[in-house]
């Protein structure tokens, strides 16, 4: 689950403890830790399916809207739909962040098997865009990938889940594990 730079101060400050969203699957865990953009992180403590229509104005303001109608109207569905409510609780300290102690040699042999479970090879490309323009926004990168930018998200999503991006404010770097599997891949295609 991810939060915007919107609300994080109010996030941080316990104003804002829980959020609704219009997921057509949960994107959040109960017990999972999340991390804020600019510091700090949150703990889901609930996942609930409720109709758009039903939220009150007071969980509203505890979303960090003035009423339910602006959350409504934020959210942008009708209010007969059904949207996630999740239920968070700020951490004190933010967990260290884990990375994965996966060798390049696995990591390569996953990136292989993705490739071809994929109608278009993809990873090779991805990290390709982000060594040579990191710090650049994702919309700009699936057009240079041929994705649109929701997919190219989530595949660098998948990179970074192998510990071979890391996400800035705008954009994505290769970590040094990302930079030597790159390596590896080009040194491979030569």
């Amino acid at each position: 689950m991810q939060f915007t730079a919107r609300g994080s101060e109010a996030i941080r400050a316990g104003e804002v403890t829980v959020t609704f969203r219009n997921w057509r699957r949960p994107h959040a865990k109960v017990g999972n830790v999340y991390r804020l953009r600019g510091g700090g992180a949150v703990r889901v403590t609930g996942l609930a399916p409720v109709r758009l229509g039903d939220v009150s104005d007071d969980d509203a303001i505890r979303a960090g809207f003035p009423d339910a109608q602006a959350l409504a109207t934020f959210v942008g569905v009708d209010a007969a739909a059904e949207v996630t409510r999740v239920d968070f609780e700020v951490l004190a300290e933010a967990p260290p962040k884990e990375t994965p102690s996966l060798a390049a040699d696995e990591v390569l042999a996953r990136l292989a098997a993705t490739d071809r479970r994929s109608a278009k090879q993809w990873t090779g490309v991805a990290l390709a865009l982000i060594e040579a323009h990191p710090g650049t926004r994702a919309a700009d990168l699936a057009v240079a990938a041929g994705l649109e930018t929701a997919k190219f998200k989530a595949n660098v999503r998948r990179l970074k889940a192998l510990g071979l991006t890391q996400s800035l404010e705008v954009g994505y770097r290769l970590t040094h594990l990302g930079r030597e599997v790159a390596a590896a891949l080009w040194t491979a295609d030569e």
